[in-house]
């Protein structure tokens, strides 16, 4: 018979490697940002920001080029998941030590 944990520790060692293999992560949300009319030519000029909190929660700001913003979403998503993921890890920690 297996040692209860160590069934949860293999679970904890699953979910890690699942972090792991999410791929490049990036925290904050995406903005599409109206800039006004175009000097030359008709159309709006339209901008995409990444906004996120830095160090002491301050908020910071990086444009993102238009063809990159599903990248930058996907790596956005990235982070949530992995956010869920950790937090998981966390409880099935939490849950070795509350087990004799």
């Amino acid at each position: 018979m297996q040692d209860p944990h160590q069934a949860v520790r293999q679970r904890i060692a699953a979910e890690l490697a699942r972090i792991a293999g999410l791929g490049a992560m990036l925290k904050g949300t995406v903005s599409q940002i109206r800039l006004g009319q175009r000097k030359r030519g008709g159309g709006e000029r339209i901008a995409y920001l990444l906004t996120y909190k830095g160090k002491r929660n301050k908020t910071k700001s990086v444009y993102v080029p238009a063809d990159r913003v599903p990248e930058v979403n996907d790596m956005i998503h990235n982070h949530r998941e992995a956010k869920t993921v950790l937090d998981r890890v966390v409880e099935l920690s939490a849950g070795l030590l509350k087990r004799r």
